[in-house]
């Protein structure tokens, strides 16, 4: 297996909902799910290179092993928004609120990486080159809003173990950590599950991932989170 290494600069705040949220309760997950990145690199895959050259890939893509080093701190913004919700009984004729959609308010969490962030992705290293050039183009993690700017050309690297892996369980849990509900690909998981033009349900499994961060200051606006040292 090749280990490839790409550095990313986050240029718009980062939100991801974990898949247990409501949409009402919009807590974002600190860093970008496997299975967010590996359809990022598909999505990649069908506009750069065709439908056959990206069927023919999926394979391999779900089955990659991902790693993410963070910067020292993370700044989450807490914040209520006004949205857009389908209404499910009819509005009164000529209220000002008519409409197929009521207004209403949304918990919401956005993510501020100040630093880049490096990310390593293991691949078969027939499959390497496919993947370098794909992964030059992967412009956003989670949400489309999500803007992230590639700073290197992405090189092989043999040094993994400052990075956390998220395609891996957490065998122990330190004395420090935050607890990360991540979702991957299933191992079974067939392109048909992932095609947004077939019907078939996408397979996932859960990841319990352990960040070795803690939380050090708190407001109704904000939370900053900070690297546990020695960790």
């Amino acid at each position: 297996m090749v280990w490839l290494k790409a550095s990313y600069q986050p240029t718009t705040l980062f939100s991801l909902r974990p898949s247990w949220a409501t949409s009402s309760g919009g807590k974002s997950l600190l860093v970008p799910s496997p299975y967010a990145l590996k359809l990022a690199l598909l999505d990649v895959a069908l506009r750069t290179s065709g439908h056959a050259p990206g069927k023919k890939a999926w394979p391999w893509i779900r089955d990659l092993q991902i790693g993410i080093q963070l910067p020292e701190q993370i700044v989450v913004t807490n914040l209520f928004a006004k949205i857009l919700k389908l209404r499910r009984n009819p509005a009164d004729p000529g209220s000002a609120d008519a409409g197929p959609f009521q207004k209403t308010i949304g918990y919401r969490e956005y993510v501020y990486h100040p630093e880049p962030v490096d990310l390593i992705f293991g691949v078969v290293e027939k499959n390497q080159p496919q993947l370098q050039d794909w992964l030059v183009q992967v412009n956003y993690w989670g949400k489309r809003g999500g803007f992230v700017q590639l700073l290197a050309k992405p090189e092989v690297t043999e040094g993994t173990a400052e990075f956390i892996m998220l395609t891996a369980e957490a065998n122990q849990f330190p004395k420090m950590g935050l607890v990360q509900q991540l979702d991957d690909c299933d191992p079974k998981m067939k392109f048909e599950q992932v095609d947004i033009y077939n019907k078939k349900r996408p397979l996932r499994i859960t990841r319990h991932i352990i960040l070795p961060y803690r939380l050090t200051k708190s407001s109704r606006a904000y939370s900053l989170y900070e690297r546990v040292a020695n960790s």
